[in-house]
């Protein structure tokens, strides 16, 4: 695997891709170099190269959030910092690698939460890992999911869906969001259908809702956005803790549906693993002086006014949640009830 080349904000380029912009709140105003701040426990990476690791080929939106961070958590660091891609098994041969990396901070990567979280519990193929191994530095980005269906179709709320005679679920294929979210919702809420599989990605399912081939899908929320505004399709659930103010407030999100008890646990330990999100992790066993540097320069970095402002014209939403956070989420996960991971192996 061959070293890539350091990267440095001068050489940045700003791209424009297609999903809505968002901007991170609570941040600092000072943007000079942080390093000198962290004191002693970031000594050992001072001068030192660390890896930023993207499970995927180079271009993806993996990969462009973390080519975004890379070049302030550089700064923030006083460490060079470069970004490999190490494509394979659907993201998972670089966090089985990570595994094996010497914790000593210098190599990092970029996680799919649900997909390799989802992977992960339901004992998929090539996920050999657990989620509580790994050391969580910062969550990038989230991936909170919103379900929508034709704003011409029988469906307009989320209550229409449930009293449906056969729902049809538009998805790319198992273990993708789309699948196991719809297919969890379905499980929980009985709600009759089936989940039409196939479509190359989001956009031909899209396609297909507003044709009325399919009647509904789950999608990443902010790439909903365009569609729910040009009026083409209609949100009936938020499949997340919070809801943009984009989004009409009589949609309700999960937590405001009424469910039993055990409803909740299984919903509960979904959204904990779909709030993980995009997270920087390192090798497990990590050193508490090096766990905290790394999340120290990761604060710094994604309170960056210039980051926020270079995320607006990327048009790349932030949503950091710090290290110890994510090990809450962890833990909620952890938590859930046997039902969940039994339902998720239904779904990989």
């Amino acid at each position: 695997m061959k070293p890539a080349v350091p990267l440095r904000r001068s050489l940045w380029p700003l791209v424009t891709l297609g999903l809505g912009a968002g901007v991170l709140t609570g941040c600092s105003g000072d943007s000079e170099p942080t390093a000198a701040a962290a004191g002693d426990e970031c000594a050992s990476l001072e001068g030192e190269t660390v890896a930023l690791v993207v499970p995927y080929d180079p271009g993806g939106g993996y990969d462009t959030y973390t080519r975004l961070v890379a070049p302030y958590l550089e700064e923030a660091l006083g460490a060079t910092v470069v970004v490999e891609n190490q494509p394979g098994a659907g993201g998972l041969l670089a966090l089985n690698n990570l595994l094996a990396e010497d914790p000593d901070g210098t190599t990092l990567a970029i996680m799919n939460g649900v997909g390799a979280g989802g992977s992960s519990i339901a004992g998929a193929e090539g996920a050999s890992f657990s989620l509580e191994d790994f050391t969580y530095i910062g969550r990038v980005a989230s991936d909170p999911s919103l379900i929508v269906t034709s704003a011409t179709g029988p469906y307009q709320t989320f209550e229409d869906v449930r009293a449906a005679d056969q729902f049809r679920w538009g998805s790319t294929g198992p273990g993708a969001e789309d699948y196991v979210t719809s297919s969890l919702l379905s499980a929980v809420f009985d709600i009759p259908g089936e989940v039409i599989t196939g479509f190359p990605g989001s956009g031909e399912t899209e396609l297909a809702v507003i044709q009325g081939s399919v009647d509904g899908m789950s999608g990443n929320l902010t790439s909903r956005r365009g569609a729910v505004e040009e009026g083409t399709q209609t949100p009936i659930l938020v499949v997340g803790e919070e809801k943009p103010d984009w989004v009409p407030e009589d949609v309700p999100t999960v937590d405001d549906l009424d469910t039993t008890e055990e409803q909740a646990a299984i919903l509960d330990a979904h959204l904990a693993l779909i709030e993980l999100g995009r997270p920087f992790v390192g090798p497990p066993g990590m050193d508490e002086d090096v766990t905290s540097c790394l999340r120290g320069a990761m604060d710094a970095a994604m309170n960056d006014p210039e980051l926020i402002e270079e995320s607006v014209q990327q048009e790349r939403e932030l949503a950091y949640l710090p290290g110890e956070e994510l090990e809450g989420l962890v833990q909620r996960i952890s938590d859930a009830p046997p039902a969940y991971g039994d339902l998720l192996k239904t779904f990989y």
